[in-house]
């Protein structure tokens, strides 16, 4: 392999020039870049072949294209579009020349990036061990000193990376001891859970294809200060903040969303809730990372609106838009099943000309379209609002003190943004299930 390429952040010693190849059908290899991109290689070429050759990945011919491709481009790795067997890696190496990484291992090393949380670097680790299992020479060295554009610096290896080659005794047990964990990690997921359940609080997610924005809305919503760099899988581990009640959108541009604690200019109060920002979906996704996205999934099943945030200006939108859908149905079934509502939110229209919006409308008539870098949410705002108020209300009651014991079950139940005592009773400002506001409805202040 050629020395001598440096990649920003001060990784030196790496030829990080990398050709993308595919095979056979849904090759895509555009995003197969902007991944080796986030790992800090540099496209410089690529090779795509109609189908899949069982010994090679590539069938002879073309692995002999490939290798002049590579001595012709100086290219120090080839990058495929496809999880590969070992006797396919050897191959495939042994022809091009130079060292080859498939999508799963180069999607593994991103995600190893940047894991930040103790579930997501259990997850992460499994993941690796999971892959390196029927492949037990270990992590390829010059992958492995990679990456160190990502988050601006060098990228430190996991847990049990020093030692790059398990037996197979060490793996399956070190994979038993990461699950034991993750279990604990589950079931703790469910605790906190049920504590915002109980809480009242009308709760949403935010779902979609890997950087399609989500976390810049996350941030747009709550001002929660998250990374927001335009990589792919820039959040893996699940973030949730609330969202102070704020006023409808009056189409009044001096209108203050912070006016009042959330009273709208006509008097009505909206609800606070909670939102969630999970880690993006990508197609073709590794199985050995799937669990990387219960939490998600488990997010998404106990949300009261799940928000499918989608990138405007992609140019696989439709394609994006329909991997998030099929996961998502076969996790929760189809739209109304699992009892939340699903609102379409495309992103980034701030990229687009008038035409390709009035194009997307007309594709997409019933999605809400904002641009979250440039603060404009009220589309957004107002279509949440709108499925929250389907299940929930909010409203101010007086509860005389005579019939004081009828505001216990409003504790555990129902969001109580206000309460004060008067003479007349216990006054509370509070947001609660319909189900539940009937039987409230007689105590409501005038």
């Amino acid at each position: 392999m050629d020395g001598g390429a440096e990649l920003t952040g001060g990784v030196s010693g790496v030829n990080a020039k990398a050709i993308m190849v595919g095979a056979g059908d849904f090759a895509r290899l555009e995003e197969l870049g902007r991944l080796a991109d986030t790992l800090g290689m540099e496209v410089v070429g690529s090779l795509y072949q109609g189908r899949r050759d069982g010994s090679g990945y590539l069938g002879r011919g073309k692995r002999w294209e490939l290798g002049e491709l590579v001595s012709g481009l100086g290219a120090g790795f080839v990058v495929t579009d496809d999880e590969l067997t070992a006797s396919q890696a050897r191959v495939l190496e042994r022809d091009a020349g130079t060292t080859v990484v498939d999508r799963t291992e180069l999607i593994i090393r991103i995600f190893e990036a940047h894991a930040r949380d103790r579930a997501s670097r259990l997850e992460v680790e499994l993941a690796d061990l999971a892959y390196r299992l029927p492949r037990i020479k270990g992590r390829n060295e010059a992958l492995s000193r990679l990456g160190g554009s990502v988050g601006g610096g060098r990228i430190a290896r996991g847990p049990g990376e020093q030692q790059l080659e398990y037996d197979r005794r060490a793996i399956r047990e070190r994979m038993e001891t990461i699950n034991a964990r993750l279990k604990d990690e589950k079931a703790a997921r469910k605790v906190r859970g049920s504590r915002r359940k109980k809480g009242g609080t009308p709760s949403v997610a935010l779902l979609g294809y890997t950087n399609a924005g989500k976390t810049t809305i996350l941030n747009a919503l709550t001002g929660a200060g998250r990374s927001t760099a335009d990589r792919l899988f820039e959040t893996l581990e699940t973030t949730t903040r609330l969202v102070e009640g704020v006023p409808s959108n009056n189409h009044d541009d001096t209108t203050d969303n912070t006016n009042n604690g959330g009273e709208d200019v006509a008097g009505s109060a909206r609800p606070d809730f909670v939102v969630t920002d999970t880690v993006g979906f990508i197609s073709k996704l590794p199985t050995q990372l799937v669990r990387s996205f219960e939490g998600t999934l488990e997010e998404a099943g106990d949300a009261d609106v799940l928000v499918v945030c989608a990138d405007a200006s992609s140019l696989d939108l439709g394609t994006e838009i329909r991997t998030v859908n099929e996961t998502l149905e076969r996790t929760l079934g189809t739209p109304g099943n699992d009892g939340a509502t699903r609102i379409l939110c495309l992103n980034k229209i701030d990229l687009l000309a008038g035409s390709r919006l009035k194009g997307l409308a007309m594709d997409y008539p019933g999605a809400v379209s904002i641009s979250a870098i440039e603060g404009d949410l009220y589309p957004l705002l107002d279509a949440i609002y709108d499925s929250i108020s389907s299940g929930w209300e909010r409203m101010e009651i007086l509860i005389p003190h005579s019939e004081y014991g009828a505001s216990s079950g409003l504790y555990g139940s129902a969001q109580i943004h206000a309460s004060r005592d008067t003479t007349s009773g216990l006054w509370l400002d509070v947001t609660l299930p319909r189900s539940s506001a009937a039987r409230y409805s007689r105590y409501r202040a005038s």
